[in-house]
């Protein structure tokens, strides 16, 4: 129902077992078998407290809502990635705003057991910003209203990620919150915790 980014778990040495034991074997063999793989390729993963990784799944899309708060933070452009990735021509690295970010995904009355929709959604048309800290609110389970163009409504699921980039986690937290509050729909759902194992190794 949340995520953030970057995760302080990972560090330098995580990233370098997760490349080395998981993502290039998988590259790899995908490779030697013919089938050399071009695109986005999403490791769910598991870090134990040894710091080795376990992987849970894979899927060759975008992880939701992982990906917003990366988005958040990449400075490079999205379609210039994409078309190098496709030409083979991909820089080895993409840059990035070193602040955190971290995203609160609003769901549906209901979810996950079940789903509302055609809620009319209020306080989306004027949430940009919020104090100095850079806000989006990203939409995914919406749509417009059949009786009011001008309204958007619920449909189902997970329906927005609100998602904040801030100095640390604990300032994005506070500003994502802030703007989830302001919006309103029936049943509306959210955690409030998002980023709490971020933020007290912050504290420590």
């Amino acid at each position: 129902m949340g995520a953030y980014s970057p995760a302080p778990v990972v560090t330098k040495d995580v990233h370098d077992k997760v490349m080395s034991q998981v993502i290039q074997p998988v590259v790899d063999a995908m490779k030697d078998a013919g089938h050399p793989y071009t695109g986005f390729l999403y490791a769910g993963l598991m870090i134990d407290k040894a710091g080795d990784p376990y992987v849970i799944e894979f899927n060759c899309r975008f992880g939701d809502p992982e990906t917003q708060p990366i988005l958040m933070r990449l400075q490079s452009s999205m379609v210039d990635l994409v078309a190098q990735g496709l030409a083979g021509q991909l820089p080895s690295e993409a840059k990035w705003d070193n602040r955190p970010a971290l995203g609160i995904v609003v769901a549906s009355k209901g979810y996950p057991e079940t789903s509302s929709k055609g809620d009319v959604i209020a306080g989306l048309p004027e949430l940009d910003t919020t104090n100095d800290n850079a806000v989006k609110v990203f939409h995914a389970g919406t749509a417009f209203s059949n009786d009011n163009e001008n309204e958007v409504v619920t449909n189902g699921g997970r329906v927005l990620c609100v998602t904040a980039l801030a100095n640390n986690i604990s300032e994005a937290q506070q500003a994502a919150l802030a703007v989830t509050a302001a919006i309103s729909f029936d049943g509306a759902q959210y955690r409030r915790d998002i980023g709490h194992h971020a933020i007290a190794r912050e504290n420590a």
